[in-house]
């Protein structure tokens, strides 16, 4: 395959490239296909034998192990190029995949589904920097939009479809529309057009050896904070949405993820570009309160009316400000540091599901789920504190700058 420079006066113009074309549907397609083993494998490792902890542990897992690696996938794919790291990634998906139909023992699995989250971490976590590359600078938040878009459109598909076929077939025909699906998302991105990584010289430091700049990009560790803590509270709906249904006697209660996913796609056409001509103070403060809403509305909701009222607040919010936070990331980083930037990202995007799932939980087993949520909403509260002091800050720093230079004038 041969590789080209990207054409940045085209790019800036033209969003939906073939590159970014490939890059979005294929990513859509690896999701789906990786994704639907999350609420399937609960259910196959109980009909052999499993009990409830151990029906856990899938996720938990391959959660730990793409936590591991995001961030050194990143420094590698910035170090060595995408495309290699990309083929790995893949290849590891589709090999682990396959190697389920061949084992039945719980512990067996676990390991496997480790080594599986190993591919899962390079996988993402090169498709966001591809996506980097790809979009130009001016279009950076439109761009980063509609890429955030593929991934939540491909999860509620994969959560759907995985469900409805495990209800009318074994796991293995999961396994197998797992692995086709992953194959079409591999066949898709090799056809992107990849630009050869452009060494930047700078002078060696003098001392060597392993130092943790390399993994985690410093300037992406405030939006992946942010990213953190507001991940927290989605974790927790993620996970207790339907307990919190049987606690409040609201059926149906997957309706709220149609609100949500409604909200996302009709807030993507103008909350990137926004971003792009206004900057992410105008999308980020917005979308936060909206959360903020969402959540304390959820927490008092009794009837399918509020639940979905929720949903639509939440679902607004957090499709505005979670794809900024990651341009923002980007918008940070140097360039030649993009994948460490989107690594660091993404393991703050982990680490927040699996603390909000445990936290929120042991919170729950104390009061209720209901509780649970209004507590939880102290996360965004957080999160808004430490943002608005921030640009404060930044105010601050730029007026500072000005009158120094008037000064020097």
């Amino acid at each position: 395959m041969m590789e080209c420079k990207k054409d940045e006066s085209s790019s800036a113009t033209t969003l939906w490239s073939k590159n970014f074309l490939l890059l979005v549907f294929g990513n859509f397609f690896v999701y789906q296909g990786i994704l639907m083993l999350i609420p399937t494998f609960p259910l196959y490792i109980k009909q052999i034998g499993g009990n409830d902890l151990e029906a856990s542990l899938p996720f938990a897992v391959v959660s730990i192990s793409a936590l591991i690696v995001r961030s050194i996938s990143g420094n590698a794919a910035d170090k060595y190029g995408r495309r290699p790291l990309l083929i790995i990634g893949m290849s590891l998906l589709i090999i682990f995949n396959c190697s389920y139909f061949l084992v039945s023992g719980i512990g067996i699995i676990l390991v496997l589904r480790f080594c599986q989250g190993i591919g899962w971490g390079m996988t993402s976590t090169v498709l966001a920097t591809i996506m980097s590359d790809i979009v130009s600078t001016k279009r950076r938040g439109e761009g980063t939009g509609y890429f955030a878009l593929s991934i939540i459109l491909g999860t509620s598909f994969a959560t759907v479809l995985g469900i409805e076929a495990m209800k009318r077939y074994n796991f293995d025909v999961i396994l197998t529309i797992s692995t086709v699906l992953v194959g079409l998302g591999m066949v898709l991105t090799q056809g992107i057009s990849i630009a050869p990584i452009e060494k930047v010289h700078k002078p060696k430091p003098i001392t060597q050896g392993f130092s943790w700049n390399d993994l985690f990009e410093k300037s992406a560790l405030l939006p992946a904070f942010l990213c953190f803590l507001h991940s927290i509270t989605f974790g927790g709906i993620m996970s207790f949405i339907i307990l919190f249904g049987q606690e409040t006697g609201i059926e149906n209660v997957g309706i709220y993820f149609i609100g949500h996913v409604s909200m996302i796609l009709i807030s993507r056409p103008f909350a990137g570009k926004l971003f792009d001509r206004k900057g992410h103070s105008f999308v980020i403060i917005p979308g936060v309160l909206l959360m903020i809403i969402g959540l304390f509305i959820l927490s008092y909701a009794t009837s399918m009316y509020s639940l979905v009222a929720a949903s639509l607040c939440y679902g607004l919010g957090y499709g505005a400000a979670h794809p900024s936070l990651q341009a923002w990331a980007i918008q940070r980083s140097p360039e030649e540091r993009k994948g460490a930037a989107n690594g660091t990202f993404l393991s703050s995007l982990d680490l927040g599901y699996a603390i909000g799932a445990v936290l929120l939980g042991l919170i729950a087993t104390h009061t209720n789920y209901a509780t649970m949520y209004r507590i939880s909403v102290l996360f965004l509260v957080v999160f808004a504190v430490i943002y608005g002091y921030h640009l404060i800050k930044a105010k601050q720093d730029s007026a500072n700058e000005n009158e120094y230079d008037e000064e020097s004038a």
